[in-house]
Parts: structure tokens; sequence; C-alpha cells
């Protein structure tokens, strides 16, 4: 053993002379063998139980290596075949190669059965065309390609399928089209059925305008005659009215316009669910500042007292965030009128994605009890006696906030004030 160590290229020869000699012919090998020494014939014997316990090695990694490989294409096939959509090989001119079971079962075909057929057999006839050149586009351009298509299984049931493909090539160098096919007829249905709500939608939408536009007209023109008519006898006759009819007069005239506002604001009540949102970024303390200005240029009966802390800005349509503030500044002033010297407060909140705007008064409040009706359309907490109002401003207040992402609410108590909250999105 030290001999060989020291001089392995002589080992190496003959190890080589001893591979010889196994591989010859017996007369040959005998040959061999006579012309070696003793003392070579025992290193050559030495040098084949090495090479083959190296052998014996070897083979053994190439077991394992082999099982390795059996394992992972086990655990291929069965991804393959157990994947949720269908796999396919194609040639060029759209023959299916191979098909994994998923494919098989969304044509109803057994594998065997389905090898060397056109996968054209299994579209729709109307969708043709598209499939064709869906196949065109991939070969010519080597651009993965999608299309969404119907395919009718053997047993005739028709699905939508969304087909994407792309080109790769086999051993061959040989273009092939790996296709991946996924049943989208659900998707499909419920697309169907949410146009024909669309559909719907738009007709009831149509309906809601021609009822609007006969508000505004066919109801509003009466209004105005009645008002007017009553004017015009107040205006001519009625210095020889006593002051009893000289006052039902002028509650018929107070009430037709009354009832002008209240169609008015049911119309801007029905159009604003309809109307689109041109959302920016907006600077509400400086529209709190604009809006304030525009109350108390009427309201001059009383000095009003309004305290601005922090509002950040947040994101909205201008006009419509305006509405809000209009409504909810106005309740404040009308709330507090009572008041010796009314106190309104603004300010607002960072939390998290939204921002929190409140208005604070110091006016009559009302019933935690009764917060719930706040907001809905003609629901109103005071008299007509007490307060003037018709019951839509909260409302329109709640619905612009809820078309914002956002939501509102109140809290007050009997005799010390309330405070309504609302929150928009924060700018980006």
């Amino acid at each position: 053993m030290k001999d060989r160590d020291d001089n392995p290229r002589q080992a190496a020869e003959l190890r080589r002379r001893a591979e010889e000699i196994a591989r010859g012919s017996e007369a040959a090998a005998q040959k061999n063998i006579e012309a070696l020494s003793p003392g070579e014939m025992r290193r050559a014997l030495h040098e084949l139980r090495v090479h083959q316990v190296e052998l014996e090695m070897q083979n053994e990694e190439l077991r394992r290596a082999q099982v390795e490989l059996d394992g992972s294409r086990a655990r291929y096939y069965d991804l393959y075949d157990l994947a949720p959509v269908g796999y396919f090989t194609l040639s060029e001119q759209g023959t299916i190669l191979e098909a994994n079971l998923t494919a098989t079962t969304l044509l109803g075909v057994a594998r065997g059965a389905l090898a060397k057929r056109s996968l054209s057999r299994f579209i729709v006839a109307e969708d043709g065309d598209c499939y064709y050149l869906h196949l065109k586009r991939i070969f010519e351009t080597e651009i993965p390609q999608v299309c969404e298509i119907r395919m009718q299984s053997q047993d005739g049931k028709t699905f939508w399928a969304r087909m994407e493909s792309a080109v790769t090539r086999d051993a061959d160098e040989i273009a092939i089209c790996r296709t991946v096919i996924s049943d989208i007829t659900d998707r499909k249905r419920s697309e169907e059925a949410l146009e024909q709500q669309s559909a719907i939608l738009a007709d009831k939408n149509k309906e809601l305008e021609s009822f609007s536009y006969s508000i505004s007209h066919d109801l509003r023109a009466p209004l105005r005659a009645i008002d007017g008519y009553a004017q015009m006898i107040l205006r001519q006759q009625g210095d020889t009215f006593d002051e009893n009819t000289k006052r039902h007069f002028e509650v018929i005239r107070s009430n037709a316009q009354k009832m002008g506002r209240l169609i008015d604001d049911i119309l801007a009540f029905s159009r604003l669910g309809r109307q689109s949102l041109a959302m920016s970024s907006l600077n509400v303390e400086e529209l709190t500042r604009e809006v304030w200005g525009e109350i108390t240029a009427v309201e001059s009966a009383k000095p009003l007292n309004l305290q601005i802390g922090h509002i950040p800005p947040g994101m909205g349509d201008r006009s419509l965030v305006k509405q809000v503030i209009i409504n909810l500044l106005a309740n404040a002033v009308k709330f507090s009128r009572t008041r010796e010297v009314p106190q309104i407060e603004v300010g607002g909140n960072e939390t998290g994605s939204e921002i929190m705007y409140y208005i604070r008064d110091n006016g009559v409040g009302f019933d935690m009890r009764y917060q719930d009706k706040l907001f809905g359309v003609f629901q109103r907490l005071h008299g007509d006696d007490e307060f003037e109002g018709n019951g839509i401003g909260l409302a329109l207040v709640q619905l612009i906030v809820n078309r914002h992402g956002g939501k509102v609410w109140a809290e007050g108590k009997v005799g010390e004030g309330a405070c309504f909250y609302f929150t928009l999105p924060r700018t980006a």
C-alpha cells in the first residue's frame, strides 16, 4: 500500500493493465497474468479491488440519485395532474401533445384518447376564429397571449374558459405551445348578472330623472301661482282686508314658499345619489372660514362666536363637502340662537387613514335616545313653532359623507348643546 502511495503513476498503470486483463478473453488474460511478477500480481489485484469498491460507491450514488429523481418526478406529476387548471401542450397546428388530469376532466375525455386530437374540436364554433387568431399570434410573436372563449366538453357541456398560452421549445428545438385553461363560467355569469343589474339601475335612474322633472316643473308651477296670486291679491286689495284675512293670506304664501323649498331639497337629495365625485385635496379650514363668512352675512340678529381649532386637510369633492359644512354650521347657529352668546367650535383630528372633523355648539341639544332619527329624511326632533326646517339637511350630510366612504354621528344633551362628527379620507 505504501508503494502504491509513493508511485501513483505506477499504481494507475497497474490498474489499467488489470482492467485490460479483466476485459480480455480468458486466453489473453492468462497470457497477461503470466507476464506479471508475483509482486505486480498482488498490486494489480489490490487495484482491482479498490476499483470495484469505487464502482460500487458510484453505483450507490447513482441509485440514490435515481430514487430522488423518481420522487421529484412523482411530486411534479402530482402537482401537474391535480392542479385546479387544465394544462395542455400543443403543436403549432393545435394538436394536443400532452394534457394533465384536470384538462381531461374539463373536456370529459380520457388522457389516452385526448392525445393527438385537435383542441379546436372542443371550441364552440362561434369562437373558433378567436382561438385560431390566439394560436397564430402565439407562434408568430412568441409573446404570451390571453383570450376568453367558450369551450364544449365531450358530453356537450359548454363553459367559459380563460386561455393563457406561451411558446417554448422541446428537446429538438421545435416550437410548442404551453396552454393553461381555467373555467371562468361563474365569473362570466356574475358579470352578466351585474350588467343586467346595471341596465335595470339605468332604467330606474331614467324613471327617477323623469319623476324629478315632473316635481321640478309640474309641482313648482302651481306653487308659484299660489304664492303669486296671494301676493297680487294682498297688493291690490289688502287695504280692504281685516288683519285676520291678511294673516291668512300670509300663511298661504308662507306655506307655498316652504313647499317650494322642500321640493328643492328633495330634488337635491335625489340628484346627490347619482352625482359623480370630483375628489381632490381640501383645505377644510379655509372652506370652514368661507362658509362661516356666508352664514354670518345673513345671520346678523345676534353676535356669533366661532372658535376654530386644528383642522387637518382631507380628500373629497369640494362642493359636496362644503354642503356638509354649510348644513352643520347652519344647524349649530340655528339651535344656539336661544343662547345669550352662541358658542360654536370647529376642529379635527387625524385617526389612521381618515380625518375626523367635529362641529360643537352650546345650543338646545337633543336627547341621545333619539339620535338614530337625526339623519333620517323628514325626521325632526323639534316642531316648526320652535325651529324652522324640513328634515332634509342632516340626511344630505349623511348621504354625502357616506359617498366619500366616511361616517357621521352626533352626541348631545338636552339644554347643553350638541356635537356633530364626520370623517373624510386622509390626503394622499
